[in-house]
């Protein structure tokens, strides 16, 4: 019987795709990702960062998106110039005029401090590490993430055209709350970040672009801060970024 040209395409498309689900299946391990692997890139490429400092200043603010995410998360974007403060792997100061008021905002470890003019309050933030503050709060990937995070794995993707590792992160006191980080696989620049509920449902992301190499360490120059809906809340622009220029401990106290 002589075959059709048509059967004959058939069954060339049918081996093709036989051979692509074979060539998958035996694939050799060792060309994936793991997460060690990327451990290790990052711990060498962040091993000199000790400490960053930047002004801040708030390009957009809706109030109403900034909401969606909780009920007190925009009081941050009332200010609309700030100074950073952050000393590797748990210091964390940011400084503000209200008016005539300073405002000063300090995490060290687990405790935290706000003072406001006269007004001063310390809280123990030992059992609520979600509060605590590391270098993903100023934009950056370093070996300390398995510090303050469980990593429990990564795959790779493209995001907008840039191949990147994803990292699945979760906090200890609520594991069922997954996190997610797009980490660029050329310079390891944060890209993106997520904070799901419970349920996957989105519930804040963080869009990092403009970045500039400072002293051998890539920092964002601008944030961007979409609600659970996909709406921008607000815009944060990041300029006078020194890297490692000696930053004490007595800052934060």
């Amino acid at each position: 019987m002589t075959m059709t040209l048509n059967s004959v395409l058939r069954k060339t498309i049918l081996i093709l795709a036989l051979g692509a689900l074979v060539k998958q299946a035996t694939a050799d391990p060792a060309d994936a990702v793991t997460l060690a692997e990327v451990r290790s890139r990052i711990q060498q490429a962040t091993a000199g960062f000790r400490d960053l400092r930047m002004d801040v200043e708030i390009a957009f603010a809706n109030q109403r998106e900034l909401a969606v995410i909780g009920r007190d998360y925009g009081r941050a974007y009332e200010f609309k110039n700030s100074q950073l403060v952050f000393k590797n792997p748990d210091k964390f100061k940011m400084t503000a005029r209200a008016g005539l008021v300073n405002v000063t905002y300090i995490v060290t470890g687990d405790i935290k401090r706000v003072k406001a003019g006269l007004i001063k309050k310390t809280d123990d933030i030992g059992d609520e590490p979600h509060k605590k503050q590391n270098a993903l709060d100023v934009g950056l990937v370093t070996g300390s993430l398995w510090q303050f995070f469980n990593v429990e794995g990564v795959r790779t993707e493209t995001l907008d055209g840039v191949p990147c590792y994803v990292l699945t992160l979760s906090l200890a006191n609520s594991p069922q709350k997954k996190q997610y980080i797009w980490v660029d696989t050329k310079d390891l620049r944060l890209l993106r970040r997520e904070k799901r509920e419970a349920d996957g449902s989105l519930r804040v992301r963080y869009v990092y672009s403009k970045h500039r190499n400072v002293n051998g360490i890539w920092v964002p120059g601008e944030q961007r801060v979409f609600n659970g809906n996909g709406r921008l809340g607000g815009t944060s622009v990041y300029s006078n970024i020194r890297i490692n220029s000696g930053v004490s401990d007595n800052e934060f106290r």
